[in-house]
C-alpha cells in the first residue's frame, strides 16, 4: 500500500498547459523580445531547457539578469558573457538586430588614444609646413642676385670702414702668417678715367674665393677715399676651394668719392646652374670687356688664365689679377669675427688685409695726384709706395 506522502496531487488541465509553456524551447525570435514580456536566459543546450532548483523551470517566476548588447537589452549568454565588437574591442559577434528594428545612427565613438595620436600627427605636420615656408620665404647670405641680396650689418660695415690710421701705420706692408703680392705696374698706356674722374674698375664673382677676400683690403681702402652705401653679405661657393669664405658682394653697393670714381661687376652669382656654372649677375659692358681683354691676360701676368677673378685696374697704372693672399687665412672665421678685429694691428688676418689696403691706396694715390693728403702721406702708405717704386 503506497504511502500517502507518495500520492501525487492532482492538477488542472490550466496548469498542466502554463508548465508545458513554460518548459518548451525558446525561439531565436522570442529569445530576443523575451516570453510573456520577460528577458529571455540562454539555454545551457540547444533546444533544451534549463531546470532551476527543486525542478521550477526559469522564466516568469525567476528574475531574470539582463546582458550587454548593442541594443543595451539581454539576448542570452550561452555560458559567458558575450559583449559586442562596439563596447569591448575584442572578439565575439554582434548580436543579430530583431527584425524590424531601427538602426542607430550614432557613429561609433573613437578612442581617446586614437584621437591624441592623430592630434600629434597633425601638430607635427603643421610646425613642418611652416619651417619650409619660413625657409623658403627667406633671405639667405648665400642667396645672390636682387632677390637673394642682404644688406650688411651697420656695424660691421663700420668697422671695415673705419679702422684707425695708426693701425694702417703699425702694419705698413707686414704679413706674419701668409705672404700679400704687390700690385702689377703698368707703363705707358693711357689713363683710366669714369665720368671724369681717375677710374678703378673691379671684376670679379660670388662664388670666387679669392674675389672674397681681395674685397675686404678694396672696401677698406676705399674708404679711405669716399663712401660706400649698399654692401651685401656675402660667402664664397660651399664647393670650391677655400669654401665658404665670408665676405661681401657689390651687387647693388655704390661708390661714391671726389677723389675717385669706380665700377664694380659681379660677372657670376654664387647660385651654381643644373647644367654646370654659375648664373650671369652682371654682364660686361663693350668698355668694360675692352679693359679685361686688354689687361687681364697673360701679357700682363705670364703664366695665369686671361680673364682671371679678381682683376683690378686702378687708373691703367696699377692691376691685380687673383687674390693679393690667400683666402687660407680666412676660413673658419665668421664676417663679424673679421671685421672687428681689424682694430688690432698684430693679428694676422688684419695683417693680411691692411697690408694689401695699404699698396692699393698707394696706387689709387698714385692715379689721383696724390688726393686726400692725410692718406697718401701717412706711413703706411708711403711704405707701400715705395715698395711700389712711385718714390
Amino acid at each position: 500500500m503506497a504511502d500517502d506522502n507518495d500520492v501525487k496531487p492532482s492538477r488542472s488541465a490550466a496548469d498542466k498547459e502554463k508548465s508545458r509553456q513554460q518548459s518548451r524551447p525558446i525561439s531565436g525570435k522570442e529569445a530576443a523580445k523575451g516570453v510573456a514580456g520577460q528577458p529571455a536566459r540562454a539555454q545551457k543546450t540547444a533546444g533544451k531547457p534549463t531546470q532551476a532548483k527543486g525542478g521550477q523551470q526559469k522564466g516568469a517566476s525567476t528574475k531574470a539578469r539582463p546582458q550587454k548588447s548593442a541594443t543595451g537589452t539581454g539576448a542570452g549568454r550561452n555560458g559567458q558573457n558575450r559583449r559586442s565588437a562596439t563596447t569591448s574591442g575584442k572578439g565575439g559577434q554582434r548580436p543579430a538586430r530583431p527584425k524590424g528594428a531601427v538602426a542607430s545612427t550614432r557613429p561609433p565613438r573613437r578612442s581617446p588614444t586614437a584621437l591624441l595620436t592623430w592630434g600629434v600627427v597633425v601638430l607635427v605636420l603643421i610646425v613642418v609646413i611652416v619651417l619650409v615656408v619660413v625657409k623658403l620665404t627667406s633671405s639667405s647670405p648665400t642667396a645672390s642676385g636682387p632677390t637673394g641680396f642682404v644688406k650688411s650689418t651697420p656695424s660691421v660695415v663700420s668697422d671695415v670702414t673705419n679702422i684707425p690710421a695708426s693701425v694702417y701705420n703699425d702694419v705698413g706692408i707686414t704679413s706674419s702668417d701668409v705672404p700679400v703680392s704687390p700690385p702689377t705696374i703698368v707703363k705707358g698706356q693711357p689713363p683710366l678715367t669714369i665720368n671724369g674722374q681717375p677710374g678703378l674698375f673691379y671684376f670679379g664673382a660670388e662664388y670666387c674665393p679669392y674675389c672674397a677676400a681681395e674685397r675686404w683690403a678694396m672696401i677698406a681702402s676705399m674708404s679711405r677715399f669716399g663712401t660706400w652705401t649698399n654692401l651685401g653679405d656675402m660667402v664664397s661657393s660651399p664647393t670650391d676651394v677655400f669654401p665658404s669664405t665670408q665676405t661681401f658682394t657689390f651687387a647693388k653697393a655704390k661708390f661714391s668719392s671726389p677723389y675717385l670714381a669706380a665700377q664694380t661687376v659681379e660677372f657670376y652669382s654664387n647660385q651654381p646652374t643644373a647644367a654646370g656654372g654659375y648664373t650671369l649677375l652682371q654682364p660686361l659692358t663693350k668698355a668694360q670687356r675692352a679693359l679685361v681683354t686688354t689687361y687681364d691676360s697673360t701679357k700682363y701676368f705670364p703664366g695665369t688664365q686671361s680673364g682671371s677673378f679678381p682683376f683690378i685696374d686702378i687708373g691703367n697704372k696699377a692691376l691685380v689679377a687673383g687674390a693679393s693672399f690667400s683666402p687660407s687665412i680666412l676660413q673658419g672665421l665668421s664676417r663679424t669675427q673679421i671685421a672687428s678685429a681689424l682694430n688690432d694691428p698684430k693679428d694676422p688676418v688684419t695683417q693680411a688685409i691692411i697690408a694689401t689696403s695699404n699698396y692699393l691706396s698707394a696706387a689709387t694715390c698714385n692715379t689721383n695726384g696724390m688726393k686726400p693728403a692725410s692718406v697718401c702721406n701717412s706711413k703706411g702708405v708711403t711704405t707701400a709706395a715705395k715698395k711700389l717704386g712711385f718714390s
